[in-house]
């Protein structure tokens, strides 16, 4: 039986018990910052699980999940994956134990055909009632009934001592017997052995308790059943393999691997691989880009691991890209919208393959850069500091850098390297691990009726206070000065959704004014943010609500905009094209999308065109409410990020854009007026980012660009005036100092059989000086030139020694000499042997430091 067929059955068995088939989540939780990557089926139902309609009771998935506790055991095991598909089904305060063991065995032993006699089953040590349900219900002998601990039969795992706090309770475990043949050996074995005789396939978790801060464990008024069964280690039980590895979700990316390889491979990194790979894909797939940080970082990390596993293997080229297409092809049934991302994917793939290969290949140069400094001075915890720093940040294996550091004979902690690793691994399993109270999502302790948004079509509103909430407490009144969150029955009030901010203006009762600075949505229920400026509120006040209509329309503007630069990046760049997130406020907007390398000129000037072409023919925006499968159907754009219920507005503008989306929009895109694009850059690997501006704030950001041209020209023009008058004064300084070279000459004088040069010239700069000191060094043999001269443009000394070649061997040094004397005028020379220079502030002792350097001259000749 293939794993799509068992996914299909799965669902159909329990849609049919009364049970939502709600589609898989994305692996980024959303609004919940209790792990990093989706763990497991129930993280999209806390709310549910938390007592909040969301009309059904009872729900079903097949929820794609990512764990990465355990990633240096996969492959190694025949279980162990960092991506599985999750099996669940739900139930939010209605059936409980009963049912839930009944069914979970029917469709065992009924629908799948599963021999009972193949089947044990684990109960938690004093849940009596679940392990009476399955000796006197469900008939299973008391045999194959096992007692476990809170370790292994309590969620979460030994909460009940441990914590966290939150809603808790027993589990029973399905296993799954392989026969005697297999494992230990030992009669005495059971589903608590670890030998492999027996594998877990279904555990259900009856939440029926409240942990509390003094451990203790409170009966909770609703009970909720979360059943998961990991779709992977079901196909291989139902296909007779003691391996996940062996059936078809990993067997045509493993073949593609060994088909490529020139020697029999090392299987398990083979699994390792391919493993890596389903990881790597739907990840991407669900927008998390590799990155130096946060789950990007994992991602990276995860194909790093794999690139290394290939370069093991002999293959040293990227290839892990290649296999992006057969992950598609196996998974393409339950998830289409992967094929149509394949290459985009593939791309992103590839482009770290060549990052960490090129890393890789520079390695040397890395360890030269990191490592010289301890060759002559030793630090063994310091060297092995660095050497985990460099496989954390670089991936760069420690055998690699053993391998150098033993070359260079430079000494290495080990125990250093592997203390930081486990540090490391205990650091990213406490972030990854459930943080504070088990249901610990953002939520709000009132029980109102859901906000009914009318905004879509209203500015203003009559409305009614159905609560207040003041510091996260609901409060009956609040008075002038009071920060506050008011709850309405209907509003036009947009809350903060899909990037768009939430609308700003005020709530009135008369002379009763409350200031609305901000809006936001938790469940269904809309806060207005805001201060009470005057008078008083109290429940059940009948008000008024009214937008800023003016910032609303801003936020329209660029809202709309954001649907035409996609089609316009689409139309430029291609369909490969999708946005990645988005903010949209009244000034301008940002819209992040995938493509990988930064826009030309070219292009964003074309993208630009587009979009404004768009503008000027005027289409009309149309909305429509439809299923969210007819709405797929039809073509339209879904953000990446976003969640969709059953049914979806559906944003139009004419033939060119079709998008999902709830915000605010033009309903004609001429008021855009023009769009401007005023920034494009990188966000993440493969995730390029706009900036943009319209309607009045395009036209000012032209103007403001403008009048920077201007005066960019006319700075441009003042420094090519500046550099005109500098060379016409360069060249005059020249000329005159070349009309003192046969004076000067004239006026040398002899010391022994060296003719010397003193003199203090008349406002030369530096440049004239040398020119002046190279011609008279071409006129006369043996010579000692010194020249000084106040710049009177920049107010400063300047002092020039210059010696004919011919007298360098009888041992002066002009830079030497220069040094001597620099001080005098307040600064430092510096120079070669021939020649040599110094200039200061002193400008009055210029002619003191020219009459030293006459007597130390005299003196050395």
């Amino acid at each position: 039986m293939t794993a799509d067929l068992l996914r299909e059955k799965f669902l159909v068995f329990f849609k049919a018990r009364g049970h939502k088939i709600v589609d898989s989540d994305s692996l980024v939780p959303k609004d919940d910052p209790t792990v990093l990557f989706t763990p497991a089926g129930m993280n999209q139902f806390k709310k549910e699980f938390m007592g909040f309609d969301s009309g059904f009771k009872r729900a079903a998935t097949s929820q794609r999940c990512l764990r990465t506790d355990d990633l240096d055991k996969v492959g190694q095991t025949s279980c162990h994956h960092t991506f599985f598909e999750m099996l669940g089904n739900f139930s939010f305060g209605d059936y409980f134990k009963k049912e839930a063991i009944s069914w979970a065995w029917e469709f065992l032993t009924k629908e799948l055909s599963i021999s009972p006699e193949k089947l044990r089953v684990s109960v938690y040590q004093d849940d009596d009632q679940a392990y009476n349900i399955w000796k006197d219900t469900v008939k299973v002998p008391e045999g194959r009934i096992v007692r476990l601990g809170e370790k292994d039969n309590f969620w979460p795992a030994e909460a009940k001592t441990k914590g966290p706090n939150g809603p808790c309770g027993p589990c029973s475990e399905i296993f799954y017997d392989f026969g005697p043949e297999v494992g230990c050996g030992e009669k005495i074995c059971d589903p608590s052995c670890s030998c492999g005789r027996f594998v877990e396939i279904w555990n259900l978790v009856f939440t029926q308790f409240n942990r509390k801060d003094d451990t203790s464990l409170e009966p909770l008024p609703n009970k909720n059943i979360d059943t998961g069964m990991g779709l992977e280690r079901l196909t291989a039980v139902m296909q007779g393999k003691q391996n996940n590895f062996e059936t078809e979700l990993f067997q045509p990316i493993i073949k593609e691997i060994q088909r490529t390889l020139q020697v029999k491979p090392d299987l398990k990194v083979v699994y390792a691989v391919a493993d890596h790979i389903r990881a790597v894909t739907f990840s991407i797939f669900d927008g998390i880009m590799p990155s130096n940080e946060g789950r990007g970082y994992v991602i990276r990390k995860i194909i790093r691991k794999a690139v290394l596993h290939l370069k093991g293997l002999g293959i040293a080229e990227p290839f892990l890209y290649k296999l992006v297409s057969i992950v598609t092809e196996v998974m393409g049934n339950p998830y289409p919208e992967l094929i149509s991302r394949r290459e985009d994917i593939a791309r992103v793939v590839l482009a770290e393959e060549n990052n960490f290969i090129f890393v890789l290949s520079s390695s040397q140069e890395l360890f030269n850069d990191k490592f010289a400094e301890f060759i002559k001075k030793p630090d063994p915890e310091k060297v092995g500091n660095i050497a985990f720093l460099l496989h954390d940040t670089y991936g760069i294996p420690l055998e690699l850098t053993k391998e150098w550091l033993d070359k260079q004979k430079i000494s290495f902690s080990e125990e250093v390297f592997q203390q930081a690793m486990r540090d490391q691994k205990t650091r990213s399993k406490a972030g990854s691990v459930m943080k504070g109270d088990v249901f610990g999502a953002k939520g709000i302790n009132i029980k109102v009726e859901d906000s009914k948004f009318i905004g879509y079509k209203q500015i203003t509103s009559e409305s009614l206070v159905l609560a207040i909430l003041k510091d996260d407490q609901e409060v009956s009144q609040i008075q002038d000065g009071e920060d506050a969150q008011i709850v309405l029955d209907q509003t036009p009030f947009y809350a903060e959704s899909g990037g768009q901010l939430g609308d700003k203006g005020r709530i009135a009762a008369g002379i009763n004014i409350f200031e609305v600075s901000d809006t936001k949505k938790i469940n269904n229920i809309i806060l207005h943010y805001g201060k009470v400026v005057s008078g008083s509120f109290k429940k059940q006040d009948k008000v008024q609500a009214f937008i800023n209509f003016e910032r609303r329309l801003n936020i329209a503007r660029n809202h709309t905009a954001t649907h035409l630069l996609q089609a316009a990046l689409r139309r430029v760049l291609g369909n490969h094209v999708q946005q990645q997130g988005s903010l949209v406020g009244p000034e301008k907007f940002r819209f992040d999308f995938t493509h990988f390398k930064g826009l030309s000129d070219e292009e964003i000037s074309r993208v630009e065109e587009i979009a404004n072409e768009y503008v000027l023919k005027d289409y009309q925006v149309t909305s429509e409410e439809m299923p969210l499968k007819d709405a797929k159907k039809s073509g339209a754009l879904a953000f990446f990020g976003e969640k969709y219920g059953e049914a979806v507005r559906v944003i139009t503008v004419g033939d060119v854009s079709k998008e999902l989306c709830g915000g605010t929009h033009l309903s004609n895109i001429s008021e855009i007026g023009l769009i401007k694009i005023i920034s494009e850059s990188s966000v993440a690997s493969g995730i390029r980012r706009i900036e943009a501006v319209t309607a009045k704030f395009a036209e000012e950001f032209m103007k403001e660009q403008e009048q920077k041209s201007a005066q960019e020209a006319s700075r441009i023009n003042k420094l090519e005036e500046q550099k005109v008058q500098e060379k016409k004064r360069n060249a005059e300084m020249i000329a005159r100092a070349l009309n003192r070279l046969s004076i000067l000459i004239e006026n040398s004088v002899k010391i022994k059989d060296v003719s010397a040069i003193f003199s203090l010239e008349n406002n030369l700069d530096m440049s004239a000086l040398r020119v002046l000191a190279d011609k008279l060094k071409e006129k006369i043999n043996q010579a000692v030139i010194v020249l000084g001269s106040v710049d009177k443009a920049q107010n400063k000394a300047n002092l020039i020694l210059a010696l004919s070649k011919d007298l360098t061997p009888r041992g002066l040094n002009a830079q030497d000499l220069i040094r001597q004397v620099a001080p005098l005028i307040g600064g430092s020379g510096g120079g070669r042997q021939d020649f040599a220079q110094a200039g200061g502030v002193k400008i009055e002792n210029l002619t003191l430091a020219i009459d030293k350097l006459r007597d130390i001259i005299n003196k050395l000749i």
